[in-house]
């Protein structure tokens, strides 16, 4: 809606208009119970199908707040469930949820159901953007298809051009139609108001989030549903484009199947003519879209007094093809090397990829980015890797290929490209990442991870790795860095992850690297610094967020959080996207 519906902006206008601004239409309906075994009052029809993937979003106006929207919780709690349960989607982005306790209640009356709420303690950044009073953007999907692989608040540093609600972004591993695939789903609340300043902060938030798909997901399925605040054909504000043009107008790279919505004159809310609920997809995905699914889902002709006792806005629906059963979504995707990576000429490394729908690949490399050679002509795509001997002639701008080898259509390349260097390069060890901030309380989990960015191994036996207050581990006797490998220290051996081979535990039992800022020192057994960071408390002030070089594996790179560098919040002993050095 075009009220405003965050709390940090209503005290704002508050305090500017000396009077506080209703939020949401007046509860006018007869308030009813809900039963005990939490049965259905209200029929919803399904529009779900079982060989698509089924997406809705909506506005639960301010849910779980007896001061605000609905008085009666109790009924829209009801009628929340009995739309979500009845409409029998695979995936829905909520907003405007306050109460986790309400929240909560919702899914566990949801059978077959799991979600999470961006506040939780299990989404990065969470806490620190989401107060327990705040109105909240939330996920919930169908646990027999979807596993969430992680959850963060991105654009954090955004939180003013996205009202104080940066969006939520959940990876999901999808299982439907026999096939299995990653996809990222991003829920997001704008910016509120038709008038020019919310205009404002709603455009500079698109282009931040468009920002940060491209760089982030170049060739990832990713939809962005919620609440946008504006329409996709024009703005809501007099006189002004959408401030989502960006995206209208890359439309080789995304789309919006609710523009459709939009163009036919189409409202998602219940007090105003505008659609202002979307769903946008990037191009990987845009191809499986069922043409026309999108639309408003009318639940008020089904629930008495909608507006009053239930939301301010309506469920938005899209569907998307997936697997054998329901269209193609068969594609393949490097991983490594992706950008970045130095490899030694002649060395063993491993190509690797995922994959959806492909029988066997067709490797290929290339030293100068036009040229490319064959490595191998058929693999086996649900090997997932490749055993590749390095080419002997170095290159600074080399990238690899997998292709489908049936469908040449259906392949993809290094994101960036990597360096060839010759093989007689020294070892070069040297720190690329450091988690200060260990996950919880367990300072076990501190770790420091020390590469070898060299092309020849390094004998590492009597190394020291100190803090600004002294010695923490030395390295034992005989102890050898592979070229291009890593190896992690952690503070005590209970942080060690499973199945994490290439870590050890501190010799003195302890890291102790302080959160406020410290430094890590790497030196050899003659006593030379090798190594020497002094880190400030921003690097180290988010709990269970590592800070890593940038680009990654790069002697010279600068230091980030990990998160600035993708999906993860942390990656001991691989790379910082997941792929084994």
């Amino acid at each position: 809606m075009r009220l405003s519906h965050s709390p940090r902006a209503l005290l704002l206008l508050t305090g500017l208009l000396g009077a506080p601004l209703a939020a949401c239409d007046t509860p006018s309906g007869v308030p009813r119970a809900v039963p005990a075994d939490g049965a259905a009052r209200v029929v919803i029809p399904a529009k779900g199908t079982a060989s698509t993937l089924d997406v809705g979003s909506w506005n639960i106006e301010w849910f779980g707040d007896a001061s605000n929207g609905p008085a009666n919780e109790t009924l829209q709690l009801s009628n929340a469930r009995d739309v979500i349960g009845g409409a029998d989607l695979d995936i829905w982005g909520v907003a405007e949820i306050v109460s986790q306790t309400q929240f909560n209640t919702l899914e566990s009356q949801l059978s077959g159901y799991s979600g999470v709420l961006a506040s939780e303690s299990t989404v990065t950044n969470g806490s620190t953007y989401y107060a327990a009073s705040e109105q909240k953007v939330g996920i919930l999907y169908r646990s027999s298809i979807a596993t969430l692989l992680g959850a963060k608040v991105i654009l954090t540093a955004n939180d003013a051009d996205f009202a104080g609600r940066p969006p939520l972004e959940a990876r999901l591993r999808v299982t439907l139609n026999g096939a299995t695939e990653d996809i990222v789903v991003i829920v997001l609340h704008m910016k509120a108001f038709d008038d020019l300043a919310g205009w404002t902060r709603r455009q500079a938030a698109g282009t931040a989030l468009k920002s940060y798909i491209d760089t982030t997901w170049p060739t990832q399925k990713v939809i962005v549903v919620g609440d946008w605040n504006d329409d996709v054909d024009t703005s809501i504000t007099s006189g002004q484009a959408s401030p989502y043009q960006n995206f209208v107008s890359d439309a080789a790279d995304y789309l919006f199947p609710t523009r459709a919505l939009s163009l036919a004159g189409i409202a998602s809310t219940t007090g105003y003519s505008d659609m202002i609920d979307h769903h946008l997809v990037t191009n990987d995905l845009s191809a499986t879209y069922v043409a026309n699914s999108a639309q408003v889902y009318r639940v008020d002709s089904y629930i008495s007094s909608y507006a009053s006792t239930t939301s301010d806005h309506y469920p938005v629906l899209s569907r998307y093809t997936f697997g054998s059963g329901g269209g193609s979504t068969a594609g393949v995707t490097v991983t490594a090397p992706n950008g970045g990576e130095s490899w030694a000429a002649g060395s063993a490394r491993s190509i690797t990829w995922t994959s959806t729908g492909v029988t066997n690949l067709k490797l290929e490399y290339t030293l100068n980015g036009s040229t490319w050679s064959v490595i191998t002509a058929s693999t086996p795509a649900s090997a997932g890797s490749y055993a590749w001997t390095v080419p002997s002639t170095t290159s600074t701008t080399a990238k690899v290929r997998v292709t489908d080898a049936s469908v040449s259509t259906r392949t993809d390349a290094s994101d960036g490209v990597f360096s060839i260097t010759a093989s007689s390069t020294p070892a070069s060890v040297t720190v690329n990442e450091i988690m200060a901030n260990e996950p919880g309380s367990t300072t076990a989990a501190e770790y420091v991870e020390i590469v070898n960015l060299g092309g020849t191994s390094a004998s590492i036996g009597g190394w020291t790795l100190s803090d600004a207050a002294g010695v923490k581990h030395t390295f034992a006797a005989g102890t050898t860095l592979a070229a291009g490998k890593a190896i992690v220290v952690f503070g005590g051996a209970a942080g060690i992850p499973v199945g994490l081979a290439n870590a050890v535990s501190a010799s003195t039992g302890t890291l102790a690297l302080g959160n406020s800022g410290d430094s890590v020192i790497l030196k050899d057994g003659s006593g030379v610094v090798k190594f020497t960071y002094a880190y400030p408390s921003s690097l180290a002030g988010t709990d269970g967020v590592s800070m890593n070089r940038s680009p990654d594996a790069s002697a010279t790179g600068s230091w980030v959080l990990h998160t600035a560098l993708g999906s993860l919040s942390s990656s001991p002993g691989v790379r910082a996207n997941g792929v084994a050095f």
